[in-house]
């Protein structure tokens, strides 16, 4: 276990920086036992690109990542997108490893501690509304070098 925690500190993932993505699911907002907000997303990324052989423009592949974000921000979220949404995202990459539920080993997954996140206005309207601040400082708190993204006390860790 300590060298699987090992490579995964000092694996080299890059930072999502304003780019198009999916949203394949509704968010799903939860609550944690000190009762701050956290939302689970899942984007789907993929390119169009262009066979050569035919001219014709075709989906490239897709990476599928579990996005998060934490307190105003998450409610934010979870009021203004749904299903379906293309959104224009920006946030760190980090990858999550689990048992494989078919007892094979173990597996990974690629996550995205969420910085922004909103519509893409190319195919859709948006009417932003200010909220209110609050007292925690909003998502000031990434870049702490928690693995979640989030430096709050340790009796609020996500509800899934």
């Amino acid at each position: 276990m300590a060298q699987q925690e090992e490579s995964r500190l000092t694996m080299a993932l890059p930072v999502i920086r304003g780019e198009t993505a999916r949203l394949t699911r509704d968010p799903e907002i939860r609550f944690t036992g000190g009762g701050k907000a956290v939302v689970n997303l899942d984007l789907a990324f993929n390119k169009r690109i262009k066979d050569r052989a035919t001219q014709e423009w075709k989906d490239g592949p897709t990476l599928f990542v579990k996005g998060t974000a934490w307190e105003q921000f998450a409610e934010n979220i979870a009021e203004s997108l749904s299903k379906g949404d293309e959104v224009i995202v920006s946030g760190e990459l980090d990858t999550d490893t689990y048992d494989k539920r078919d007892g094979t080993g173990q597996g990974f997954s690629v996550t995205l501690a969420i910085y922004a996140i909103g519509p893409n206005l190319k195919n859709a309207t948006a009417k932003a509304t200010r909220t209110a601040k609050s007292d925690g400082g909003g998502q000031g708190t990434y870049g702490s070098g928690t693995s979640n993204g989030y430096s709050g006390a340790s009796s609020d860790e996500p509800p899934f």
